[in-house]
This record gives C-alpha cells, sequence and structure tokens, in this order.
C-alpha cells in the first residue's frame, strides 16, 4: 500500500483530517457558536474582509473557519461509527447468506435485489422524516440501509470458502457453524469489506451532507459540514464563502477515503500487484 503514491497521499490526508477533528478546539481562532452581529457574511480578511475573519463569517457572523475545524469532527464520526455499523451488519448477514445459502441466502439476496432498485435518496428522506431529524437516527437509518452492498459482495466469497478443505475438516472436527463462520471463514473474507468500509465513510459523509440540506440531519446547536451548507444556502449569493469553504472540506473528506478505497483494491488484488499495480481492464 505504501508503494503507491496515491496510498500515501490518503494516508497522510486522513490523519491530517482526524488529527484537526481531535484537537479542533486548540486549533479554533474564536468561538465557532458566537454569533457577532456587527460582523455578519464578512467576506474573508484576504478579500478585504473586516474582523480578520481567514475564510469569512456566516449570515450570523459566526466565524467559518473556527466551525470547519469543528464541524469537521462530527462529520467523520458521523461517517466512521456509521460506515462501522454497516460494516458489521452487512458481514454478519453475509456470512449467513453465504453459509445457509438454501434457507437465508435467497431470501436474504432477494432483500437486497430490492432494496437495490429503490433508490436510497426517496427511503433516506422518507425515514428521516418519519423517524424525525437528529444525528443518531440519521446514523441508524444510513447504517441499516447500507448492509445491501457489502453483504452482495461478500455472498459468493462465503459460499467458495466454505467449500474449501480447511473448512470442511473444522466442520468434520465438530466445530459448531458460529466458530466455523468466525474462525474460518471470515478472515479470509475481510478484503473486500475493509474496501467497502474505507470508500463508505467519505460516501456517508457526503450523504449526511445532503440529508443536512433538506434539513433532515444534525440539528442546532450541533452543526457540521453539511448542516454549514444547509444554513448558508439562503444567503448564497450574499456569502458564497460560508458555503464553498465547507463544500471543499467535504471534498477533501470524500477524496481522501475514495483514494484510500482504490489503494487498499489494488493491495488486495494479487492480479494488479503482478502487473505492476496496473489494472489490466484500463489497459
Amino acid at each position: 500500500m505504501w508503494a503507491a503514491p496515491l496510498g500515501k497521499v490518503a494516508v497522510l490526508l486522513i490523519t491530517a483530517l482526524v488529527l484537526i477533528a481531535c484537537f479542533a478546539d486548540l486549533l479554533v481562532p474564536r468561538d465557532p457558536v458566537e454569533q457577532v452581529l456587527r460582523e455578519v457574511n464578512q467576506p474573508p480578511s484576504w478579500l478585504g474582509g473586516e474582523g480578520g475573519h481567514l475564510l469569512g463569517t456566516d449570515p450570523l457572523g459566526r466565524d467559518v473557519l473556527s466551525r470547519i475545524l469543528v464541524g469537521l469532527r462530527l462529520s467523520l464520526l458521523i461517517g466512521f461509527f456509521t460506515s462501522t455499523a454497516t460494516a458489521a451488519i452487512g458481514l454478519t448477514l453475509g456470512l449467513l447468506a453465504g453459509y445457509y445459502e438454501r434457507f437465508l441466502g435467497g431470501a436474504l439476496m432477494r432483500l437486497a435485489d430490492i432494496q437495490f432498485a429503490v433508490p436510497f435518496a426517496a427511503v433516506g428522506i422518507a425515514l428521516a422524516a418519519f423517524m424525525g431529524p437528529g444525528v443518531v437516527k440519521l446514523m441508524l437509518v444510513l447504517a441499516f440501509w447500507g448492509w445491501a452492498n457489502y453483504a452482495r459482495t461478500i455472498v459468493s466469497s462465503v459460499q467458495q470458502t466454505k467449500r474449501m478443505d480447511f473448512v470442511t475438516a473444522a466442520r468434520t472436527s465438530g466445530a459448531s457453524p458460529l466458530r466455523v463462520m468466525l474462525r474460518h471463514i471470515a478472515p479470509n473474507i475481510l478484503g473486500p469489506v475493509i474496501i467497502l468500509w474505507s470508500t463508505g465513510v467519505g460516501t456517508l459523509v457526503l450523504v449526511e451532507s445532503s440529508l443536512s440540506l433538506l434539513g433532515l440531519g444534525v440539528q442546532p446547536p450541533g452543526f457540521s459540514l453539511g448542516s454549514m451548507l444547509a444554513d448558508s444556502q439562503q444567503t448564497l449569493r450574499l456569502a458564497w464563502w460560508a458555503a464553498v469553504f465547507p463544500g471543499v472540506a467535504i471534498t477533501l473528506v470524500v477524496i481522501a477515503f475514495s483514494l484510500l478505497g482504490d489503494t487498499l483494491r489494488d493491495a488486495f488484488n494479487p492480479a494488479l500487484r503482478a502487473n505492476g499495480d496496473h489494472d489490466p481492464e484500463l489497459t
């Protein structure tokens, strides 16, 4: 992984984002929730704005840079924990569907097909509106909706692995199905799960931002990068910086985890390593 330049960029960028989120309280130049009405919609200081705000202020006079640094923390938490919960649910259901392919496999895969056929935007909005806005409810909706992608990806690998000699020997020696799945099958299929998890973090940050724009995400007094975009959309012409800079931060998060996912995909693919890390489909 470290042999790939993009992998180094991804790891360094993610490390920097995580450190900024962890130490945001020490890095912020101002109180991110303080409203200074005499400094409403001030442009960045390098564009002639008053008050020394490096990235300007929002429609309520709050420092944009401070809010980005602190809001990044909640956005990353939503991405990390939701993607981890989704991976755990998808891995569990994928193991069950692959191991009990005659009983549970067909039913779970049909359910996954139905879920793939329904646009997430419509379902996510409906569920979030029905359950009400809030961080925990948003994370629950995102976690339970994303399992199908994991399950569909690993179910065939589970079916193949359970027919291998070492798994057959474990079952013959009296190992329980739970032990066989956790001890012998799961370690051999973690590669695709890790790849999906890494790309899922950035995707979920983007989805949270989309739902926050619709008023179904993080609610005041809390705020994330997505809710900052939602707060500034009404005054975009007056203070474009209040929307552009949080959008840039979201873009960096998505790019970083997408690069990490691509690098992990290449690292787990022996064919790509054998061909000098070049994708044969692209040549």
